[in-house]
């Protein structure tokens, strides 16, 4: 998969898709319409919800594929894969936002 190509992640977020995809990134709010609006506390929370959603079906499916229930071991692996990869998706992404806000916190004013 290309770093590039974010068409196999999943990201509800329309508004930053198409400002990437766009490269029109607003310098200011003030010309968004209210629905457009995104708080970064509702990214960083629906964000965290997908990857349990994810580790959550993983598990689901390793533990149908024990019981003997109708899951091939191709569909197990593929959620397996796809949650170690959210999980690591979202610990990099921590890490980033972590350094950052080393970086700001020490800028002297």
């Amino acid at each position: 998969m290309s770093l590039v190509n974010m068409s196999g992640v999943n990201f509800d977020s329309k508004i930053f898709l198409n400002q990437v995809n766009n490269n029109t990134i607003p310098k200011t709010t003030e010309n968004l319409n209210e629905e457009d609006k995104v708080n970064f506390e509702d990214v960083i929370k629906n964000t965290i919800n997908k990857v349990n959603n994810v580790q959550v079906k993983a598990n689901e499916d390793v533990e149908a594929l024990i019981k003997g229930e109708d899951i091939t071991m191709h569909d197990v692996m593929l959620s397996m894969q796809e949650s170690q990869i959210s999980m690591q998706l979202m610990l990099e992404m921590r890490n980033k936002l972590y350094d950052a806000y080393k970086e700001l916190s020490s800028v002297q004013l």
